[in-house]
């Protein structure tokens, strides 16, 4: 094979390949800090809820969401139904989450939606308590 055709190979398995990046802990804990895993963990619950009702609806994700999430969030449900009355995705944390879900291949409709939910705000809530106490 010519070295022409291992290029064309290389680079259609780097295309193949994930390129979704692993969850970033929080900058204001320590990486070892046990509360990154809680965080990890009610963030994952998001994703994987995510991804189970892009599947019921048919819809494909353009990406790997779960990329860097424990198995076990799978199981964890999550509340990803947009509630009645919410407050507006703000600067900071709320948009940073936004912005993650976008990068992760949730389609910006769900995302919008997700935003909206009790799952979604019960994860800022959680991560600024967490840092609150810290």
């Amino acid at each position: 094979m010519s070295s022409l055709k291992y290029t064309v190979l290389a680079l259609g398995l780097l295309a193949a390949c994930d390129q979704t990046s692993p969850i970033a802990p929080q900058p204001d804990l320590p990486a070892d800090d046990p509360r990154q895993a809680q965080l990890l963990e009610a963030e994952c619950t998001i994703y994987f809820a995510a991804v189970t009702k892009l599947a019921a609806e048919g819809r494909a994700v353009g990406g790997n969401p779960t990329r860097g999430c424990p198995p076990e969030a799978a199981g964890i449900p999550a509340d990803i139904n947009a509630m009645v009355s919410v407050p507006p995705v703000t600067a900071g944390y709320p948009q940073t989450m936004y912005d993650r879900m976008i990068a992760r291949g949730i389609p910006a409709d769900v995302a919008d939606e997700i935003a909206k939910s009790k799952a979604f705000w019960d994860l800022v809530a959680k991560r600024d308590s967490l840092l609150a106490d810290f």
